[in-house]
């Protein structure tokens, strides 16, 4: 009788052990599928073993809906030429020293050719740089399309400028964070 007692008692001991190394094995294999389901974010990879990696060149800085300026310089199609000068407003997501998210209401097409000026304030700096849109964002729930400006010909002084502001802003308003 003892040897039934401890024989169910070290079963016991071995399912308490095994099932919740079974149920975890599976939430694992949950979290990986509906990752891999979820959007992800641009410029990032998702690595064979699950996790994510930024392969951004700088880091971003959440800019708290700063009001922004796009001015359209040069349209490689001449279709388009009636645009040029022609500006359009948003506001600035998030930023970093090589671009920013832009968001309108405005629905842009994204070319290669299409050159633009973007204008905003930083405290105390106003920038005026020169850009490209490289990507953009449509959402079904929003009339606001995002747009990902890369800034061109950015001047020494623009991008020290830049930099300053960037590091003063860094710490809790980092974006990047995986």
């Amino acid at each position: 009788m003892e040897y039934i007692i401890l024989l169910l008692s070290i079963i016991i001991l071995l399912f308490s052990l095994v099932i919740p190394s079974i149920e975890n094995k599976l939430l694992v294999k949950k979290a990986r599928k509906d990752s891999a389901k979820a959007e992800i974010p641009p410029k990032t990879v998702i690595q064979p073993n699950g996790t994510q990696k930024n392969k951004r060149k700088n880091f971003r800085v959440k800019a708290n809906d700063i009001y922004c300026i796009v001015k359209f310089d040069h349209f490689g199609d001449p279709k388009l030429q009636k645009l040029k000068d022609k500006t359009i407003e948003g506001y600035i997501e998030d930023i970093s020293l090589t671009g920013m998210k832009f968001v309108s209401n405005y629905e842009l097409p994204v070319r290669s050719d299409i050159r633009i000026t973007t204008s905003f304030q930083l405290d105390q700096f106003v920038f005026s740089l020169k850009g490209k849109i490289v990507r953009r964002q449509d959402h079904l729930k929003f009339e606001n399309v995002i747009y990902g400006i890369e800034f061109t010909d950015l001047l020494p002084n623009q991008q020290k400028q830049l930099n300053g502001w960037l590091n003063n802003h860094l710490k809790g308003n980092y974006v990047d964070r995986l």
